[in-house]
């Protein structure tokens, strides 16, 4: 008997893409399936308009106002009866073979906590045939903590993480990071990186990720900000979010040997990042220094957050030091 996969969207005003989301949800050839829908105080009418299209087919969660990323899918994954489950962006479409192949890959290797797939370009009506930019193919870091995605990898291959906008999750590799490290997605975040501190933990517990391109969709990227999909395009909260979110995770999910031999690189990259906002977004500026004043101001509970996680390593750090390639 296949097993119960749960497909969990979260909608914030997501009425342009959120309907032809869903559609690639339920045109899935994998059965069965459960569709978990999380509105986060939606007020374009996007809930309104799932729940009359939809009826029963769907399981609702709704939130009067809008608690971020994080705690809305931490609500589903806390609601999903599936022994697997894809966390699919409202501004992304599967092919609908998507779970079936993502599954099988799955199955066939118990340490095997997600598998990302390809990701092409969903441009207005089009689902095209281009690459989105780092998004999709294999993760690793660049040794001053930037997160990359080589988008036209050619092969299969082990990978930090899966391409956030439609990974297929083990749910026992989230039961086990939650119990080790006491978060799902860590709702400090709200939103911005909290994947990326998801893929490190779960890569401290000794589970693997895969990239595997003949599982594959289309994204938008970024819907629910206007589609500003770089850095410095987005508002300057959101710019200060990125800042402070990455600090958090190099402060709590570092093991010290491995910080060690970052801490020159890290350091190097904090001095230039001023002359480098100076002059190609002055308004980061702003946003630097906010963010580190964020993070240090929940330093207390980042650290208790950090001893829980060190606490709980099942891997060197010469395994760690490999998702690390580049300067």
């Amino acid at each position: 008997m296949n097993p119960l996969v749960t497909i969990a969207v979260v909608n914030w005003n997501g009425e342009q893409y959120i309907h032809r989301c869903l559609e690639s949800a339920f045109a899935q050839t994998h059965r069965p399936i459960e569709v978990i829908v999380v509105d986060n105080g939606s007020t374009d009418g996007s809930r309104e308009k799932i729940k009359a299209r939809y009826g029963t087919a769907c399981r609702y969660i709704d939130n009067a106002d809008n608690r971020g990323y994080s705690p809305a899918m931490n609500q589903a994954i806390e609601a999903a009866t599936g022994e697997f489950m894809v966390q699919l962006n409202s501004d992304a479409y599967l092919q609908e073979d998507f779970i079936a192949v993502s599954l099988a890959k799955m199955l066939s290797e118990p340490r095997l906590g997600a598998v990302g797939g390809r990701v092409f370009q969903w441009d207005g009506d089009h689902l095209t045939d281009v690459l989105r930019k780092a998004e999709g193919g294999r993760y690793y870091f660049r040794k001053r903590f930037q997160v990359r995605a080589y988008e036209s990898e050619p092969r299969e291959t082990t990978s930090f993480g899966p391409a956030s906008c439609f990974p297929l999750l083990r749910m026992s590799m989230l039961k086990d990071v939650f119990d080790a490290t006491g978060d799902y997605f860590d709702p400090i975040f709200f939103a911005g990186w909290e994947d990326n501190d998801l893929w490190f933990r779960m890569q401290l517990r000794g589970w693997s990720c895969v990239f595997l391109p003949a599982a594959y969709g289309w994204h938008v990227g970024s819907g629910a900000a206007a589609g500003n999909t770089t850095f410095l395009t987005k508002s300057v909260q959101y710019r200060t979010r990125i800042v402070r979110n990455r600090l958090i995770i190099i402060a709590k999910d570092l093991p010290l040997a491995l910080l060690a031999r970052l801490l020159p690189y890290l350091v190097v990259a904090e001095v230039l990042m001023l002359p480098y906002f100076l002059i190609r977004s002055p308004s980061s500026i702003r946003a630097f220094f906010d963010g580190w004043r964020q993070f240090l101001g929940q330093w207390r509970s980042v650290w208790q957050k950090r001893r829980r996680i060190q606490g709980a390593v099942k891997v060197s750090t010469d395994y760690l030091w490999g998702f690390f390639e580049e300067i």
